[in-house]
């Protein structure tokens, strides 16, 4: 099981072949930024970090990562097949991650097993979450994204067999994914102080408008993922360029609110899109700032 080193570990050294590696490791990406008309460099989004996921190229986790670096200051690693990614070995997560200058956090599988008989799922999730934590534990990821189960019962223990081993409770974030899932959960999320992780994607498709009123939201959102619902491909994400008049209005509330120092994911797939999004979504905060210089920040009690 690799557990890969911290880049700030002063003794680890590049060998040969890795910065080669990395220096060969954008098959792509720069035409697309360029074509989006994007500077050259890392992207930034003033005042949150902002981060790409781990499988926009047709290639490894990797060359993905060693590519995308050269542009964001944080990724996500897309975790979403529990069985594959606990196989996971040194060819799939190399030790050279450990050396890219960006910030982890962790998408952690879509298909956890949380209806496991005799009620184990909880136990059974958080030895999968513990599992795939050590595997990058050298990363040291500020964040585990969590699709909830279907009860909030199910959440309290997973919540309280994580803590018991060392996982705090903040860097659980729970994602809305469908129905009135994060109002369920809510009670639960602000019992035990968990982090939110906002899909404005999921939100428009699925009328989840509703949530932004939540008590307390904005005190535990720390990531906003942004897609816009793809009406050809459904299920599947879309460029934010494609958002709608609704979309858009939605997407301002929840940069209005959203607290500095958090995470904005383009959560994207193909480099055309990724890139689509962050030109996008830079000119859309500069518009928000040149219209309302203050920010128009929402009550976040």
């Amino acid at each position: 099981m690799p557990v890969l080193k911290n880049r700030a570990n002063p003794t680890r050294q590049i060998s040969g072949s890795q910065a080669g590696r990395r220096d060969s490791a954008d098959p792509g990406l720069d035409g697309h930024a360029q074509d989006s008309g994007l500077a050259p460099g890392r992207a930034e989004l003033p005042p949150w970090s902002l981060a790409a996921p781990s499988c926009v190229l047709p290639a490894d986790v990797g060359t993905n990562c060693a590519a995308l670096a050269r542009h964001f200051p944080e990724l996500g690693l897309c975790f979403f097949e529990t069985g594959a990614c606990l196989a996971y070995g040194e060819a799939d997560l190399p030790q050279s991650l450990g050396e890219l200058p960006v910030r982890w956090h962790l998408h952690l599988p879509l298909d956890l097993p949380w209806d496991l008989p005799m009620g184990r799922g909880p136990q059974q999730v958080a030895e999968t979450i513990l599992a795939l934590a050590e595997k990058i534990a050298g990363l040291a990821p500020w964040a585990y994204v969590l699709h909830p189960p279907r009860e909030a019962d199910q959440l309290r223990e997973l919540v309280l067999l994580l803590s018991e081993r060392g996982l705090r409770p903040e860097s659980l974030l729970v994602e809305n994914i469908q129905g009135d899932d994060l109002a369920r959960m809510w009670p639960v999320v602000r019992e035990l102080g968990l982090g939110v992780c906002l899909d404005l994607g999921h939100m428009l498709k699925r009328g989840q408008e509703e949530f932004l009123t939540l008590p307390g939201l904005w005190a535990h959102t720390r990531m906003l993922h942004l897609n816009a619902p793809d009406v050809a491909r459904p299920g599947r994400h879309a460029a934010l360029d494609h958002l709608d008049a609704t979309g858009r209005a939605l997407l301002g509330r929840m940069l209005a609110a959203f607290a500095p120092g958090g995470s904005v994911v383009l959560e994207l797939f193909s480099p055309r899109e990724l890139f689509d999004s962050l030109r996008f979504v830079s000119g859309f905060r500069a518009d928000i700032n040149r219209h309302d210089p203050g920010g128009g920040k929402e009550d976040i009690a």
